[in-house]
């Protein structure tokens, strides 16, 4: 899947763009746009690529991205098949939404901190009652109401001690597209076959390259080798199924793709630093 660049169709007299999600599954490609995004996850479930970033995501997340940040939601193979539609509200303002130096008055000194930090993609972890509903309620807004209380949700996202940064930040420029279509065929690659085999002579053919060359531009661009980028996500997975399912060990492992018991437990004491029974014990 080549990363999209997506021009909103927004109404170019509104100071920003409110739009609800509801289909049987995300289907946006990866992409990136000119606006800043405010996107809560009100029903899905499945792995968020961000920047160079592979995380879970789950009803009720809420998610912060600034412009020119390569994104996707890519829900769980058969998804669909669950009867359950995927449902997200977004919002999204440009930088110059009140002026064109808005974010350097003083009033808006800690939201312009929110704001460069947001370049590297933000999650708030267990958003506020208050805040979902604010959300909710700003496609009811008329007139300077909804400006105002897209201040207060910006107010309230800057001020929030629950920020958790989720990309490395630059492995995307604007001046390479090239690079940013190559990694994220291969992130797609990934995200739809993690569950079984992964090739890496599958994964080098669909960024053109022969595989010794494709593992070295993989972990310049990356910071990361190809092998741990697939178990990253592959382990991602099993903290889900662990949290939320009584399956066993040995039944995670294979869902995951590891074919080896043995080998799926050191690859998740590498990245979780607890046993998987451990990491159940603590989440459950």
């Amino acid at each position: 899947m080549d990363v999209t660049f997506e021009k909103l169709i927004v109404d170019e007299h509104g100071v920003f763009h409110y739009q609800e999600f509801k289909q049987p599954r995300f289907t946006s490609p990866f992409h990136l746009h000119d606006e800043f995004e405010i996107i809560l996850i009100v029903k899905s479930h499945g792995k968020l690529y961000v920047g160079s970033n592979v995380t879970n995501f789950n009803d009720g997340d809420l998610y912060f991205f600034a412009c020119g940040l390569p994104h996707c939601f890519y829900n769980t193979h058969g998804y669909e098949k669950g009867n359950e539609m995927a449902h997200a509200i977004t919002i999204f303002f440009k930088k110059d939404f009140l002026g064109n130096d808005f974010f350097e008055k003083t009033e808006s000194t800690i939201l312009n901190k929110f704001i460069k930090k947001s370049e590297r993609g933000i999650q708030i972890i267990h958003p506020s009652q208050s805040l979902i509903e604010r959300i909710f309620n700003l496609s009811r807004k008329t007139n300077l109401e909804k400006v105002s209380d897209l201040l207060l949700i910006l107010n309230e996202l800057s001020i929030t001690k629950n920020a958790k940064v989720l990309s490395i930040g630059d492995m995307f420029s604007s001046s390479s597209m090239v690079d940013s279509r190559i990694i994220n065929d291969v992130f797609n690659y990934v995200a739809g076959n993690f569950q079984q085999e992964i090739s890496l002579m599958e994964a080098a053919s669909r960024a053109n390259m022969q595989k010794s060359a494709f593992c070295r531009y993989f972990k310049r661009k990356t910071k990361k080798t190809f092998t741990h980028f697939v178990n990253e996500t592959r382990i991602m997975h099993a903290q889900k199924l662990l949290a939320e399912t009584d399956k066993t060990i040995i039944e995670i492992a294979f869902d995951c793709g590891y074919l080896n018991t043995s080998y799926f437990n050191r690859q998740f004491r590498l990245f979780c630093k607890v046993s998987p029974m451990t990491f159940r014990a603590i989440v459950k």
